[in-house]
C-alpha cells in the first residue's frame, strides 16, 4: 500500500510553524518573557493539532483500489467502482490525479469542487511516488505522461479589472485582520488572565487574514489573458483556441465561474482519459465573446 498526503504544502508549512513556535517559546523562557512564553505555548499546541489533522489527510493506493481518509474515517473504493480516472492540469500548472465514483455526478461537479474530496470523487496532487503506485496497482491504462505546453502568445489582453476589484476589497480586510491579530498577541503577552481566549482569538484573525490573502492570490492567478490566438489564466496554463474543446459557465448565487477544457466532456468522464488541461477563471462577458468569436469548437462544446 502507498500513502500520499492530500495537502503536502500545507502540511510542510504547518510543521515549520510548529517548530518555529516551539523554538520561540524556549527562547522566551530563557529570556524570562513569561507572557510571550504562554502565548507561544498556546500557539504551538493549536498548530500541532492542525499539523496532525493535515498529516492524517491521506490518499491510499493498493491492489484493491483507492482510499481517501481523514484520521479514522476512510472511504475505500475498488478499482472497478471508479467510473473515471485521469490526469488534470489546472491554472497553476500543478498536476492532479482525479477519479469519479459510479453513480456520482459528472466531471463538471468535480472541477467545481476541486481540490476537495467528496461522495462524487477525489482530486489529489500528483507526485512521483503516486505515479509509481498507480502504474503498479491500477488495472486500467491511465495516461500519466507530462502534458505538452503550448507556446504562449506575447499579445495577450489582460482582464486586469477583475483582479483589481478583488484586490481593492480583499487586501485592506486581510491587512486589518493580521494587524489586529498582532495587537491582540501583544496584549495577551502582557496580561495575567484571559491569555488563552485572547490568543485563540488572535490566531483566528491570523487564519482569516491568511485565508483572504490566499483568496487574493487565487484571484490574481486566474486573471484572464486572451488574444485571437489563445487564452490563459494568469501566468499559468495557456491554451490555443483550437485546443479548447469544451466550455462550461457555472453560475449560482453570489458565485460565477468559467471553465475551459482541452478535452470534450465525454472524454473526461471515462477511465484512461488523456491528460486534461483546465482553465478556471471569472465569468465575464468579454471572455464569453472571445470564446464564441475565436474558438473553432465553440458551437459544439458549451454548457451554461
Amino acid at each position: 500500500m502507498t500513502r500520499v498526503l492530500r495537502y503536502p504544502r500545507l502540511s510542510a508549512l504547518s510543521v515549520f510553524a510548529v517548530m518555529a513556535c516551539a523554538l520561540g517559546r524556549d527562547a522566551c523562557v530563557s529570556a524570562s518573557l513569561h507572557g510571550w512564553a504562554q502565548v507561544l505555548l498556546i500557539a504551538t499546541l493549536v498548530l500541532l493539532m492542525l499539523c496532525v489533522a493535515l498529516m492524517s489527510c491521506r490518499f491510499f493506493v493498493d491492489e484493491g483500489g483507492v482510499g481517501v481518509g481523514f484520521l479514522l474515517r476512510v472511504r475505500r473504493t475498488p478499482w472497478e467502482d471508479l467510473a473515471a480516472l485521469g490526469l488534470l492540469c489546472c491554472n497553476s500548472r500543478r498536476r492532479y490525479f482525479y477519479g469519479m465514483y459510479h453513480g456520482a455526478t459528472d466531471f463538471i461537479n468535480l472541477i467545481h469542487h476541486a481540490p476537495q474530496c467528496g461522495p462524487w470523487g477525489f482530486v489529489v496532487p500528483v507526485s512521483s511516488r503516486l505515479i509509481r503506485a498507480i502504474t503498479r496497482f491500477c488495472p486500467f491504462d491511465v495516461n500519466l505522461s507530462a502534458v505538452a505546453r503550448a507556446k504562449r502568445s506575447r499579445r495577450l489582453r489582460i482582464q486586469w479589472h477583475q483582479a483589481a476589484v478583488q484586490t481593492a476589497i480583499i487586501l485592506p480586510t486581510a491587512a486589518l485582520a493580521l494587524v489586529t491579530g498582532v495587537l491582540m498577541l501583544v496584549r495577551a503577552a502582557g496580561q495575567q488572565a484571559g491569555v488563552l481566549s485572547t490568543t485563540l482569538l488572535a490566531l483566528s484573525l491570523f487564519a482569516l487574514g491568511l485565508m483572504l490573502l490566499c483568496r487574493l492570490m487565487s484571484t490574481v492567478s486566474t486573471c484572464p489573458r486572451f488574444s485571437e490566438e489563445g487564452v490563459g489564466a494568469g501566468r499559468g496554463v495557456y491554451l490555443p483556441w483550437e485546443d479548447v474543446r469544451f466550455c462550461y459557465v457555472h453560475r449560482i448565487a453570489q458565485m460565477s465561474g468559467l471553465f475551459l477544457l482541452s478535452q470534450p466532456l465525454e472524454t473526461a468522464n471515462r477511465r484512461g482519459a488523456p491528460p486534461i488541461l483546465c482553465l478556471s477563471m471569472p465569468d465575464t462577458t468579454t471572455m464569453l465573446l472571445a470564446y464564441l468569436t475565436y474558438c473553432p469548437h465553440a458551437n459544439h462544446g458549451m454548457e451554461i
